[in-house]
């Protein structure tokens, strides 16, 4: 019998449960939101199970990017079990790279006195940006009435990778608002271009819009003695 993949699951953390014995997951996730790339995990635990492992095997984790690219790969054991049950093992990454949007994958390779043999490939994560927010009809128009209390308006600062230049946008619910000294309207076309490279905003803005009408923060009164 040939060793297969059983299942690939992956989470936010995990590790041996010292009361049960047993392999805990906790986090599942298939996506990563985030406003802008590239960006890093800080931490990611994946669980996996196998079946078939006749005694403790070598495997290569291989991680593919949308583009297929792989950019990055380690190596694990995991242990055989008796009785054809299946065999488990849990690994974690620290800070992984994930450079742009799209679906990334994983291969995973039995490492072999011959060379690697292929087991079985998996579905990783998808990356994306925040889903676009919809207005109800009205709903701008509600939140405008009560600016004083909502946010209307959100200046943000983008520093291009790479590069130590700090560009301060503002972007505001009202398209007629003024755009306060030292800050830049936020692009039209959520694109800025420095040096030829352009660079996408859009996540960005859809992270931004979604604090539109929520209650503004209250400053900290002074205390006096």
């Amino acid at each position: 019998m040939s060793i297969k993949l059983k299942y690939f699951l992956v989470g936010e953390a995990g590790g041996l449960n010292k009361t049960t014995g047993r392999i805990d997951l906790g986090g599942i996730f298939d996506l990563v939101t985030s406003p802008f790339f590239p960006m890093s995990m800080p931490k990611i635990s994946i669980l996996m199970g196998f079946d078939g492992l006749k005694h403790d095997t070598l495997f290569e984790l291989r991680i593919n990017g949308p583009e297929e690219q792989l950019i990055g790969k380690l190596e694990f054991g995991v242990p055989a079990v008796m009785n054809g049950l299946t065999s488990r093992q849990i690994i974690q990454l620290d800070q992984l790279p994930i450079a742009t949007r799209g679906k990334y994958t994983v291969d995973i390779l039995e490492k072999t006195e011959k060379g690697y043999k292929f087991v079985g490939t998996s579905d990783f994560f998808t990356a994306i940006y925040p889903p676009q927010r919809k207005f109800k009809e009205g709903e701008i128009e509600a939140i405008l009435s009560s600016k004083e209390d909502l946010i209307v308006e959100v200046k943000t600062d983008y520093t291009v990778p790479g590069n130590d230049t700090v560009y301060k946008f503002q972007l505001n619910l009202d398209d007629n608002a003024p755009i306060l000294e030292g800050y830049l309207p936020f692009p039209k076309n959520d694109t800025l271009e420095v040096d030829g490279q352009k660079y996408d905003l859009q996540g960005i803005r859809r992270n931004i819009e979604w604090m539109f009408g929520k209650p503004k923060p209250k400053a900290q009164e002074t205390e006096t003695k």
